[in-house]
């Protein structure tokens, strides 16, 4: 089932416009003019799509953009900002005690959801809602955000006019047929499979959000200990963990074509002290001609990756268990 449902990137992407393009219909009129910050307000997958578009934002000027992966809100969040909850469940109690903080303070705001409590609330608020589709899986769906959250912008003009949704439409329709083959993943497995951890490494305002996402499905469909960290911070502390070891770490290391010389420079130096210690390195192959493609095509490439990966470990790929035994745990202990 999960492998269909990756392949449905394109129909997930073209859903998104469409719930946009209608949203925008319904309540275009009634939202904020001159927007100059921007807050998302989203946990685990849900969050990711803020991440990936708090990375284009950052890089327009006159747009300030933050993301919220906690319940509580920063005291920067006010009347000024326009904030997107988002959660596909509606169902996650952070997200939820920051929406009823977000209300109690009628600070503007939009819910993104698939049902549950937090459409509830909205709708008791009288809070704009963009109801996604359904999906196999939470973190399936974010072809529904990307493609909702590039086409409302582009309507509201804060991306000025910026397409980004219909290239990723053309590159899905082009690389899907590619990554359904599992040959294709075959270095790439080769060189991982057998390790219950490795590093992912992204480079903050490039890859980072690509990188985070790719680290969040190695671990919800490889079932691996996959952990995320930000270069070049990273080499000013973590590198040093690189020393001594017992086993020969592994990396994979996101990052587009459109680096700084000096960032460039400084990945060529790390890259080369890392494969004189023997550490495994890997890069995943990077698409596309702008920055916005590359990025979506390493989000691409992971998701196949990932899944992959399960398989060749035999887990469960879809299932995340000790995930819904936490939620229990989380009830029992009186969080709704």
């Amino acid at each position: 089932m999960m492998l269909k449902e990756i392949t449905l990137w394109t129909t997930k992407l073209r859903d998104g416009l469409q719930l946009a393009q209608s949203f925008y219909e319904s309540h275009g009129t009634a939202l904020p003019k001159s927007i100059k910050k921007i807050a998302f307000v989203g946990m685990g997958g849900s969050g990711i799509a803020g991440k990936i578009f708090k990375t284009f934002l950052d890089c327009k000027e006159g747009i300030s953009c933050i993301t919220v992966d906690s319940p509580a809100l920063p005291a920067s969040i006010d009347s000024q900002t326009l904030v997107f909850v988002v959660s596909y469940s509606g169902e996650t109690w952070e997200t939820l005690d920051a929406l009823n903080d977000l209300t109690a303070k009628f600070i503007p705001t939009i819910v993104v959801t698939n049902g549950g409590k937090a459409a509830a609330l909205a709708q008791q608020k009288n809070l704009p809602i963009a109801f996604l589709p359904a999906s196999l899986t939470p973190r399936s769906a974010l072809g529904y955000f990307l493609g909702f959250f590039g086409g409302l912008f582009d309507l509201m003009h804060i991306t000025t006019g910026k397409d980004h949704v219909t290239p990723w439409i053309v590159m899905a329709e082009k690389y899907i047929p590619l990554f359904v083959d599992p040959s294709y993943f075959k270095e790439f497995l080769d060189l991982v499979n057998g390790y219950d951890l490795f590093h992912v490494w992204g480079v903050a305002g490039d890859s980072g959000s690509a990188a985070y996402r790719a680290t969040t499905q190695f671990n919800e469909n490889g079932k691996t200990q996959a952990c995320f960290n930000a270069f070049p911070e990273l080499c000013h502390n973590l590198l040093v963990g690189f020393e001594q070891f017992k086993t020969n770490p592994a990396i994979i290391f996101f990052y587009s074509d459109f680096l700084t010389p000096h960032m460039t420079a400084a990945i060529q130096a790390t890259s080369k002290i890392l494969r004189e210690r023997r550490v495994i390195l890997y890069k995943p192959p990077v698409f596309g001609d702008t920055f916005e493609d590359q990025i979506f095509s390493m989000i691409l490439w992971a998701d196949f990756a990932s899944y992959y990966l399960g398989k060749a470990r035999g887990v469960d790929v879809e299932s995340v268990k000790i995930i819904e035994e936490l939620k229990k745990l989380q009830k029992n202990s009186g969080i709704k």
